[in-house]
């Protein structure tokens, strides 16, 4: 999140109560699919006691394949990420589909001198005397030695598309505080966006500003934002036509980039652009914030905001993003916050996969600032120019994505009830079984995986088991200074399989937020 973390930015507002009806979904997710979902969801408690997490595994019993999860990442400017946490993050979570990236527009272009500075070094403060000028975030960016050629740069080179959420300047232009109209802040953001584009041409997704009710962003109404909002898709398509972009090389724009009362202006959105006479005006994807919404709101979140979408008669097949989330915001930094959002976000990304298919959810995020925001940051480090990986240390979160992205294949059946206290998930690829258990109760539980068909799945004879747990006292920087930031296995062991036989995987008393997986290899798989 971009604020400072020093407040709850989720104001009130009435939550639909989702429910399971069937309806159309718009892309490439059969409708038989969702329907064993449902089944799966609705399915009676798997039988346990109040302390035993229970599931019976057949590993050859598949339901889809598994859904990268953790392939959609997000950056700050408050305090840029070192380079090499691009490459890292690849490196550990795999090549994600989407990062998103930010470009401040104050910092590209000085209203004073009216220069353009492309690679501007970032953070700097130039506007701190000048008490006409609206603060917005200034006030908890850091100045970092690194440049926006270089922060872009790194992430460019390391993800499939760039999403550029574009910002800052419009609140001094409403308020009339400054020089400043609104013909320029189109100007900037075209000119910058064009400039960019063309040194990256992976960028693909243009946000229009940022949580634009919110007082440390743009602190508008409704009407304000969407004055900004067309002159956004405007810029986007002069950039389009102008650099003959088509097709998957055309950038698309969206908005309204909400959080709190999300249903609300996402409304207010499609209803201005419903009305909006431009026969040129562009909603290519939908995108907001979802902060400390109960998982099974936000697993059902496709459903509402399509249904909004059509209400408004407008296109409700386009992409829709979370581009912002994690489980619980909090109001401030505390221990043990980032482990309870590393096991929360299991179970929103899960969920969220099953019954909101064709929307995607970015985390927040890869790196902060560790004295406000350590409760939502992946990676621990310094973020100096050449900072080595082997600097840059994952916490909690970062090792529970690390954990996801190691689910590759087809998915194991496993019966999850939604509202259930724990959740336990499995995948199978060539040569690889890995399950997973998290436990939401609010009391330890043991834990006890009955599996069915290992020699099926792997062929007879020797596996290793890699056990892992993400808990207060293991893969837990937040505890553990000496920790080396890696997912370690805190337990390996060879075990012979055979067709026919069920073999047993417990783990004594997993605490609250506990993760524990276990992944199961056979010689052939590489890993052995």
């Amino acid at each position: 999140m971009a604020h400072s973390g020093k407040g709850n930015p989720n104001e009130s507002q009435t939550e639909t109560k989702p429910q399971l009806l069937s309806y159309t979904i718009m892309m490439k997710v059969p409708q038989t699919f969702l329907l064993l979902a449902a089944l799966l969801v609705a399915a009676v408690s798997p039988a346990q006691s109040q302390d035993l997490i229970s599931r019976s595994v057949d590993v050859m019993q598949t339901l889809r394949d598994f859904p990268p999860l953790a392939g959609y990442f997000n950056t700050s400017l408050q305090k840029t990420p070192a380079p090499a946490v691009g490459k890292l993050a690849e490196q550990e979570f795999g090549r994600p589909d989407i990062t998103r990236c930010w470009l401040n527009l104050d910092e590209l272009w000085d209203y004073r001198t009216r220069e353009f500075d492309f690679n501007f070094k970032i953070g700097v403060d130039k506007y701190k005397d000048i008490k006409e000028k609206h603060r917005e975030t200034w006030d908890w960016e850091q100045q970092s030695p690194i440049r926006y050629y270089d922060y872009l740069g790194a992430f460019s080179a390391t993800s499939q598309h760039i999403m550029l959420t574009i910002r800052r300047y419009e609140r001094d232009i409403l308020d009339k505080a400054l020089p400043i109209t609104k013909a320029d802040w189109k100007m900037i953001f075209k000119a910058g966006l064009k400039h960019y584009k063309e040194r990256y041409p992976n960028i693909r997704y243009v946000e229009v500003g940022n949580e634009y009710s919110l007082k440390s962003f743009m602190a508008a109404t409704a009407d304000e934002y969407y004055q900004f909002y067309e002159l956004g898709y405007e810029a986007v398509n002069e950039v389009n036509e102008e650099l003959g972009l088509a097709g998957e090389d055309r950038i698309l724009v969206g908005g309204p980039v909400s959080t709190g009362a999300i249903s609300k202006e996402i409304n207010q959105l499609a209803q201005r652009f419903a009305a909006d006479p431009n026969p040129a005006k562009r909603l290519d994807f939908v995108s907001w914030h979802e902060y400390t919404k109960p998982a099974r709101a936000t697993a059902f979140r496709e459903r509402e905001i399509r249904d909004t979408l059509r209400k408004h008669r407008l296109d409700d097949h386009v992409p829709l993003f979370i581009t912002e989330h994690d489980p619980i915001h909090f109001e401030a930094d505390s221990a043990g916050q980032n482990q309870i959002n590393a096991a929360g976000l299991v179970r929103t990304l899960y969920y969220a996969s099953l019954y909101s298919p064709n929307m995607r959810i970015f985390p927040w995020a890869l790196y902060h600032d560790e004295n406000i925001q350590t409760r939502f940051m992946w990676f621990k480090g310094d973020n100096q120019l050449h900072t080595p990986a082997k600097d840059l240390r994952m916490l909690p979160i970062g090792v529970s994505m690390k954990l996801l992205s190691m689910h590759r294949g087809r998915e194991i059946e496993i019966a999850n009830p939604l509202d259930a206290s724990a959740l336990v998930i499995g995948s199978r690829s060539k040569g690889t079984v890995l399950l997973e258990a998290v436990n939401y109760a609010d009391h330890p539980q043991s834990v006890k995986l009955t599996v069915d068909r290992l020699a099926d799945a792997l062929g007879g004879g020797k596996v290793l088991v890699r056990k892992y747990i993400i808990d207060e006292q293991h893969n837990n920087l937040t505890t553990d200074p000496t920790y080396s930031g890696r997912l370690e296995a805190n337990e390996t062991y060879e075990l012979t399989v055979e067709e026919g036989k069920t073999y047993e995987f417990t783990h004594g008393k997993a605490g609250k937020n506990a993760v524990i997986a276990w992944e199961i290899s056979s010689a052939t798989s590489g890993k052995f």
